[in-house]
């Protein structure tokens, strides 16, 4: 499918910038993007599938002509965004994602931001090597307890080969849980289990009510419907869909983590488009929480990861199989540091 073609027309050059770098973060292409003016010097007939207008400066009624012949043309119009705050501002991700929804709203075509059944069917063995277990957890039987520590994987566009690997590589016998929060179309929640967990030593999952995490879980988190954990760490639906654009909501997923694990969560922000997850990890209220990102050379598509590596919150990045060996070292530091007879079963 081709990609939504945009054209953006702006009179503030930071704003103009802005609305380029968030559409084409969410998968637009942008084929122009340049001040009113030179778009009327230039006198060009462009084939949109829709216009994003800025004007701040004031002007008289004769010089906004222009604006009311793209409003009486075929081509829809965005107008009326607000003031894009800076990169590095908390609020930046709210607005991009307010940007995409509008103009989902507008369009009735949308960039593709998750992974569908093609995705799926050409994954196989990645080939990772398995990280030998530490010393300290083998003998040891984690089956059934409570887990040490909880980490979410958000993923989207090439989300699932890059947590295939990262899972792939990891050695079973951990004191570890996942919930694995990918954008995919609903209809293929049972597949992601399948083809995801087939080589690996981890328990993918789907959803079931009340159910729980143990050590060697991988809950693949569900698409329609929002869930948090109750106080017994069991799973409850919230019976509403997940908030934003596309589901399940990273951001949420992260939320609703945070919100019962604490300090005992981490989280691993993968391969896809958009900036899902950005938002929540400047909500976390430590700065030394974990929170990682494959580095954006080795992503199919690098925007989520980029996104939350321009937040600032980000404290590692890897490919899937250094992610997975960090991982490791992480796990046995605070189990060194920190011993426990985990006998307690979840």
């Amino acid at each position: 499918m081709a990609l939504p073609r945009v054209g953006i027309l702006a009179d503030d050059l930071l704003q103009q910038h802005l609305l380029k770098s968030a559409l084409l973060h969410f998968g637009f292409d942008v084929v122009i993007s340049t001040d009113p003016q030179r778009f009327l010097d230039m006198g060009t007939q462009a084939e949109l599938d829709a216009w994003v207008v800025d004007v701040r400066e004031d002007a008289d009624e004769a010089s906004l002509d222009w604006l009311d012949d793209l409003l009486d043309g075929d081509i829809p119009v965005l107008i009326g965004i607000e003031q894009a705050p800076q990169k590095q501002c908390p609020t930046f991700p709210k607005w991009e994602k307010r940007l995409y929804s509008k103009l989902r709203e507008l369009l009735h075509i949308t960039p593709v931001v998750a992974a569908d059944a093609a995705a799926l069917e050409t994954l196989k063995d990645s080939g990772s090597a398995v990280i030998p277990l530490p010393t300290v957890f083998v003998g040891r039987d984690f089956s059934g307890m409570k887990p040490k520590q909880v980490w979410v994987l958000g993923a989207s566009l090439g989300g699932p080969e890059a947590v295939k690997k990262f899972l792939d590589a990891l050695p079973g016998g951990l004191p570890v849980a996942f919930v694995y929060a990918q954008h995919i179309d609903p209809r293929f929640e049972q597949t992601l289990c399948n083809t995801i967990g087939r080589h690996s030593a981890y328990n993918l999952k789907n959803y079931v009510e009340g159910d729980t995490l143990t050590c060697g879980d991988v809950l693949v988190a569900p698409v329609s419907n929002e869930f948090e954990f109750a106080d017994s760490s069991r799973f409850r639906l919230k019976n509403r869909p997940w908030p934003g654009p596309y589901g399940p909501s990273i951001d949420q997923v992260i939320l609703n983590v945070a919100a019962h694990y604490g300090a005992e969560a981490g989280y691993i922000l993968f391969s896809g488009m958009g900036n899902d997850g950005a938002d929540a990890i400047q909500t976390l209220p430590a700065p030394d929480i974990r929170v990682w990102a494959q580095t954006p050379e080795t992503c199919a598509n690098a925007s989520m990861p980029e996104s939350a590596i321009e937040t600032g919150r980000i404290n590692y990045t890897g490919d899937p199989s250094q992610l997975a060996m960090q991982l490791v070292n992480c796990l046995k530091h605070s189990w060194v540091e920190t011993p426990e007879q985990m006998d307690t079963k979840a």
